[in-house]
């Protein structure tokens, strides 16, 4: 959204923008109050959310934090706490670029670098179950675009 906006200033600069120009702001304004109780109902439910998602995935590996002898689940928890944030973001933005370009192709990096790949798909397959959950049926298919690309991106 906010890029559309700034590539609708620098073309539009001097005229008026056209109808088709503007259509994404009046699509994006008409789903508004939606996006935004949708984010502040995330936003509510973070720990909720973050607490379901971690019992899911230790109902189907027990030790899926660990690594030798050492617990990682504080730092997975802060991890999906900020990939939540961050869809959430996007999501009330309509900025599905910004979430990609700006944190999940480095986010990926990192979950390759670290060898986490398995681990990150299946929380990026039970996070969307969980999100959906605090969600009304209108304010869902807002977050489902974000949460593909989520999923599609960290869950490979």
């Amino acid at each position: 959204m906010l890029r559309q906006l700034e590539k609708l200033s620098l073309e539009a600069d001097g005229r008026y923008a056209s109808a088709k120009e503007l259509e994404f702001l009046k699509n994006y304004l008409a789903a508004a109050e939606q996006r935004i109780s949708a984010y502040e109902k995330i936003r509510d439910a973070e720990e909720k959310i973050l607490d379901q998602v971690e019992q899911q995935l230790r109902a189907k590996s027990p030790h899926i934090f660990r690594k030798g002898n050492h617990d990682y689940s504080a730092v997975c928890r802060r991890d999906r706490k900020h990939v939540l944030r961050l869809a959430a973001a996007a999501m009330l933005f309509a900025d599905l670029d910004a979430l990609r370009d700006g944190f999940l192709l480095w986010y990926r990096t990192i979950i390759k670098a670290f060898r986490d790949e398995k681990v990150a798909q299946v929380t990026y397959q039970v996070l969307p179950q969980a999100v959906n959950q605090v969600l009304s049926g209108e304010e869902a298919p807002l977050m489902q675009p974000v949460m593909a690309l989520t999923q599609s991106i960290l869950g490979e």
